[in-house]
């Protein structure tokens, strides 16, 4: 279905601003302000750059392998047959993507959750 065109705007406004908000400042969110959703805010960022640097680790690794020694995984997995190591360290790489992630949920729903819970029932601990 056709949607219609966004309305013209004037040279000194933003997009979707009313004239009435320009001059009403921002004004964070006390919860930003506390400490227990900033130790929150900083332990699952640390948790999932840390999970990002292994997984780039892993993949660049095995492409960088792939790309600069392609000998090391042309090596015959059995001899005298046509499998190399490369086909299961490339299955390893998704089981290993599969198992970070298994790591990230389970820690979401066991520490992270109660950590929100108590955020949001304003404990602090």
């Amino acid at each position: 279905m056709p949607q219609a065109a966004p309305h013209a705007i004037s040279a000194g406004a933003s997009y979707g601003a009313d004239v009435d908000d320009a001059d009403t400042p921002l004004v964070p969110h006390p919860m930003l302000s506390r400490a227990d959703f900033q130790t929150l805010h900083s332990a699952r960022r640390r948790f999932s750059w840390t999970l990002t640097a292994i997984m780039l680790v892993a993949y660049f690794g095995f492409i960088l392998t792939l790309a600069f020694r392609p000998d090391l995984l042309a090596i015959p997995l059995v001899p005298g047959q046509p499998m190399s190591v490369g086909i299961p360290v490339g299955f390893g790489m998704f089981a290993f993507t599969f198992a970070l992630v298994a790591v990230y949920v389970y820690r979401t729903n066991t520490v992270y959750d109660r950590m929100i819970a108590k955020v949001r029932d304003g404990v602090q601990s």
